[in-house]
């Protein structure tokens, strides 16, 4: 984590407060000696020593608001499903392109250079066929979803090239488990989901044989690695947040089986069903990130390995539908 004098006295702030990792972010940033901004479209909760601010990230104004005030911008909003961007390809490039624009634009115009945050995703590089994955392999998105991320990526890259801003981009792996928000989309967060489902005696189903391997860093760990790299002082600006471990998925399933019925004495079955006709490729792959780079220019590491990380989701989850029953 970055020291008390990293981070003394600078503002910060958070698009996509309100989201899983925004709120994880947030939570974690107040014990810090540090003014912290929340961005949301949406009226958020109160928080004691957190600002609010309700802001359109497609205007230009806002961005000028937000870079006259903040020494540090984690930029975390935007669309966070491939399923949505196929489903309206012109929304997710909108989302996701116009504010890293205006943010750029809105820096140039104030001749300020903030430090940028911006949590892009490991599958851009697409259907990788060798593990680990370093920063080093050509990026082939076969999403649109991916394919706009990239696209930001660039638009960040050339701004920082350009000494405009101070730009990291964080490629995040399968981020799991519990938040202060759960995640809307369909295809995020689908641990937590599954948790819910087993605690209710619902089952598990797995596409396939679940034997295709990802690599799950559990949501401290990425916390932990946006503080980090507001203090990396390395020339590497891309950098994967992965474990460097790879799991079977039908591993994890049976993980979560195997503690809900540990702790709720629940059985679940794990049933392996067909894929379903429509299923992006991206969804097949086998992937485990290099987190190497990361490891040497900053102090991160990853510290939760997965089977505690699913024992800390699923007695978390217990512990909500416990309260649940009895309220």
């Amino acid at each position: 984590m970055l020291s008390q004098n990293e981070i003394n006295g600078k503002v910060i702030a958070i698009t996509g407060a309100s989201g899983y990792i925004g709120s994880s972010l947030t939570s974690e940033l107040k014990k810090y000696s540090a003014k912290i901004i929340r961005i949301s479209r949406k009226i958020l909760t109160p928080e004691d020593g957190v600002e609010d601010w309700a802001l359109d990230l497609n205007y230009l104004d806002s961005w000028i608001k937000i870079v006259s005030k903040a020494d540090i911008v984690f930029h975390l909003a935007g669309n966070t499903s491939i399923y949505n961007a196929e489903y309206d390809p012109q929304e997710s490039l909108m989302s996701t392109l116009l504010p890293i624009t205006h943010l750029i634009s809105a820096s140039k115009k104030l001749l300020l250079k903030p430090k940028v945050v911006f949590a892009s995703t490991v599958t851009v590089y697409g259907l990788t066929n060798k593990i680990p994955v370093t920063e080093s392999v050509l990026p082939n998105p076969v999403t649109f979803y991916d394919m706009h991320k990239y696209f930001a990526e660039q638009l960040l890259l050339m701004a920082n090239k350009n000494s405009v801003i101070d730009a990291s981009i964080l490629r995040l792996a399968n981020v799991y488990g519990p938040s202060l928000s759960e995640t809307m989309a369909d295809d995020r967060g689908v641990l937590s989901k599954l948790t819910r489902m087993a605690l209710e005696g619902k089952g598990l189903k797995v596409y396939g044989d679940g034997s295709y391997i990802r690599d799950f860093v559990y949501i401290t760990d990425v916390v932990s690695a946006f503080l980090c790299v507001c203090s990396n002082n390395s020339n590497k600006i891309i950098f994967n947040v992965a474990t460097n471990k790879g799991t079977k998925v039908i591993d994890v399933f049976n993980l979560i089986s195997s503690e809900v019925e540990k702790v709720a004495s629940i059985k679940n079955k794990v049933e392996a069903i067909e894929w379903p006709v429509d299923v992006n490729d991206i969804e097949k792959r086998n992937f485990i990130g290099s987190n190497e780079l990361l490891k040497l220019s900053s102090k991160w590491k990853p510290t939760v390995k997965i089977d505690d990380g699913i024992r800390f989701l699923v007695s978390y989850y217990f512990k909500e539908h416990a309260n649940n029953e009895f309220s």
